[in-house]
């Protein structure tokens, strides 16, 4: 019998010594080189941690001084990028050398009203301003302008003055150089593309300037899911840079000498890689730009090299050099839609068999990708999804991508060339361009093409990314349709409501103007709709996204006070949204062609066991303007909540001469955000509230609230709340209890870069 056979010789073997010795080394070295790389990934995760840390400081440490806040200063400067023209006014980036007298560098944004004369990008400038803080409005759902100015370094926002201290102080071609060709090659797409209602979105593709984009053409791109398109980010860069790649390529193959000293792969490496680089620079080298260039850049480099590497080595290298030039990179959406839609294209094509499939086979296999894996994160970020998505783009990802922006790309190049060739392709790919977008209008005007859904919470996110990442995985891997039970919270789990005799108001942050949503157990409440500004309005950028957030689908009675622009502005944007069943208002005829009822004392109603009570105007009122607000009453058991509007003393005192004692409610919202027209003494006695709400907009022109208001309320030891410095407001009441619950989301969505000065 063999020794390798024999059980005693086996044991004598691994028990001997030396054995034992050998072992010990080597389970000492996997020891130590465990160590090592716990040790290696501690350093470098405090590495990245002090360098955002040392970045973020970096962009904050400098703040506007309190005291210059809302005062007129002098300031001189660059204009930085191409200004954006406006119906009124004019909006660019200043880059300042001395703010009052003193230098300092900083980038702050500013707009221009009225007359002004023509802006170009690179001039000096002396103007005269009025700035503020960044400061923005806050509410759930709602778009963070406080971090989108952090992200853009800018410090500070304001106005000019109309002044004759404002000139230009110098005007030469070295300043600013990448500015100046953008504003060229914007006002020349302009001018040769003028009567085109499509000439904005062709902008767009070249340049990556979105402003001339109006609100429905983005309504088109949101409910198709093709907004991306308009985005200049890794897939633009990308298949231009492949496109040149392949044709370079191709060429260099037909040359006897340029193969010897440089093969025709690298070559055409190099002609992408330097097209990819222009792109991004008339582009402005914008955040998604510099993302896509790196990652263009990586696995360019790569091929270059010559050197083989793993797909996963090349991705987590981008990641790296992204968050190393810019940190706050993750600040954005396009960042974690661009990493995680380039991962699950990874994930479900490296380390598998390969099949020989068509083209359009593993086009639909990418697509199908993308969507399921991004579905997670778009109900994130936006809180609908595209149920046309695929089918819109079949068509328009390719149109787009692969013929119209090379065209329109080539036709620019050519608007730098005397002659009419260039106005001939960019007019051939604005008329492309006009058959896809048929082809979008189509189905974006079939109803319900868009899901919203919000994502309530982060385990459910977890859950859906978990449940994403097992549906992509491998066929044959037991656990892959498991994934649709870890997808199953995003579409079944459903919020907490309010019981019944509960009632919930959340007064928004809408800036100047008001808008607050009610809830009872079965039921919602619109009170007024918050203001409109040039070519938006409170309804589509606030109150529709808190409601989707909400998970609302119709709003059972809409409050409209009064036809002031402040609290009517957004009405129209959210009835085209949301079916309201009832709309009750001081002004029925601004609301035509829907229907409206005027509101008048004595409707009243009851939702599940809470009760509304219309107090104001009288039946038949001859008053008018503010004076004519709709007054709502509010009330479950003890607790109540008082909605005056915009009234002023004349109905202040008929209010109080009719109801008295009546009028006493827990919280009130101050009477044209605490104006000195309003809040009579007489009122403020009779509804003696624990909590006044001042809906104001930050350092607003009128001053409000006014101090005299302010100390009425203080003298009755009222709280005093204001949307300007809390953000939303949210009120939980019980009939059975106090207030249940007062949720300032400024303080509990606390960032850095948010204003949280007080919140008192």
């Amino acid at each position: 019998m063999s020794s390798a056979k024999d059980p005693r010789k086996i044991t004598d073997l691994y028990c001997h010594p030396r054995a034992s010795t050998r072992g010990s080394t080597i389970w000492a070295i996997v020891c130590r080189q465990t160590t090592k790389r716990i040790i290696f990934h501690i350093l470098v995760f405090v590495f990245g941690f002090s360098w955002a840390l040392i970045y973020s400081h970096w962009v904050v440490t400098w703040s506007l001084p309190e005291e210059l806040e809302g005062k007129k200063i002098l300031i001189t400067g660059y204009i930085a990028a191409p200004p954006i023209d406006k119906a009124h006014r004019v909006s660019f980036e200043f880059q300042t050398s001395s703010i009052s007298g003193e230098k300092k560098k900083t980038r702050i944004k500013l707009s221009w009203y009225g007359e002004h004369p023509k802006i170009n990008a690179g001039d000096k400038w002396q103007l005269l301003v009025r700035l503020k803080r960044p400061h923005g409005v806050l509410n759930p759902g709602g778009f963070d302008s406080e971090k989108h100015l952090l992200v853009h370094h800018i410090r500070a926002t304001g106005y000019v003055f109309n002044t004759e201290l404002n000139r230009v102080l110098a005007s030469n071609l070295r300043y600013y150089p990448l500015a100046r060709l953008r504003q060229y090659l914007i006002n020349r797409m302009d001018q040769v593309l003028t009567s085109n209602e499509l000439s904005s979105v062709i902008i767009a593709f070249v340049t990556g300037a979105e402003d001339r984009i109006t609100q429905q053409q983005w309504r088109v791109m949101r409910d198709t899911g093709t907004s991306y398109l308009v985005a200049i980010s890794g897939l633009h860069i990308g298949l231009v840079a492949s496109l040149i790649f392949i044709f370079v390529q191709f060429l260099w193959k037909f040359s006897s000498r340029l193969p010897l000293h440089l093969p025709a792969r690298e070559a055409g490496v190099i002609a992408g890689l330097v097209v990819g680089f222009i792109y991004a620079a008339v582009s402005g080298f914008s955040i998604p730009t510099q993302r896509a260039l790196v990652m263009l850049v990586m696995f360019s480099f790569v091929i270059l090299l010559r050197r083989y590497t793993q797909s996963w080595n090349a991705w987590l290298w981008s990641l790296f050099l992204v968050l190393i030039i810019n940190p706050l990179a993750v600040l954005t959406i396009g960042f974690w839609l661009s990493f995680v839609a380039v991962a699950a294209i990874i994930y479900v094509s490296s380390g598998r068999i390969r099949q020989k499939t068509s083209y359009l086979r593993k086009f639909w296999r990418m697509q199908l990708t993308v969507t399921i894996a991004l579905l997670p994160l778009t109900l994130l970020f936006f809180q609908q999804f595209s149920l046309i998505t695929i089918i819109a783009n079949m068509i328009a990802m390719p149109a787009v991508c692969l013929v119209i922006v090379p065209l329109s790309l080539f036709g620019v190049l050519f608007l730098l060339i005397p002659g009419n060739f260039g106005c001939w392709i960019l007019w051939c790919s604005v008329k492309l361009l006009h058959i896809i977008w048929w082809w979008l209008t189509f189905l974006a005007n079939f109803a319900n093409c868009s899901w919203y859904h919000p994502v309530y919470n982060w385990w459910i996110l977890f859950a859906a990314s978990i449940g994403a990442v097992l549906l992509l995985a491998p066929r044959g891997l037991p656990a892959k349709y498991i994934g649709l039970l870890w997808l199953s919270p995003l579409f079944f789990y459903t919020p907490d409501a309010p019981k019944v005799n509960d009632f919930w108001i959340t007064l928004l942050d809408v800036g100047q103007g008001l808008a607050a949503v009610v809830q009872t157990k079965n039921h919602i409440l619109l009170y007024d709709t918050g203001p409109s500004f040039f070519e938006q309005d409170a309804g589509a950028s606030i109150v529709n996204p808190y409601l989707h957030t909400l998970g609302i689908k119709a709003i059972d009675t809409m409050v409209v006070s009064h036809g002031d622009a402040d609290h009517s502005g957004g009405a129209r944007s959210i009835l085209n949204t949301f079916p309201a069943a009832n709309v009750l208002t001081s002004v029925p005829e601004k609301f035509t062609p829907y229907i409206a009822k005027r509101c008048a004392s004595g409707q009243r109603w009851q939702w599940d066991g809470v009760n509304f009570q219309m107090l104001f105007p009288p039946q038949n009122s001859k008053l008018r303007g503010n004076n004519a607000s709709c007054v709502l009453k509010i009330s479950s058991g003890k607790n109540a909540i008082l909605l005056p509007g915009d009234i002023e003393r004349i109905s202040e005192d008929l209010l109080t001469a009719n109801y008295g004692i009546d009028l006493k409610s827990t919280v009130l919202v101050a009477p044209h955000h605490g104006s000195a027209t309003s809040s009579t003494a007489a009122l403020v006695k009779l509804v003696a509230p624990r909590y006044v709400v001042f809906a104001t907009g930050y350092k607003n022109r009128f001053h409000f609230p006014s101090k005299e208001v302010v100390d009425k309320y203080m003298k009755i030891n009222a709280k005093l709340l204001n949307t300007a410095k809390t953000g939303a407001i949210i009120f939980k009441f019980s009939n059975k209890s106090d207030i249940l619950n007062v949720s300032l989301y400024r303080e509990q969505e606390r960032r850095f870069w948010h204003y949280n000065k007080d919140y008192k």
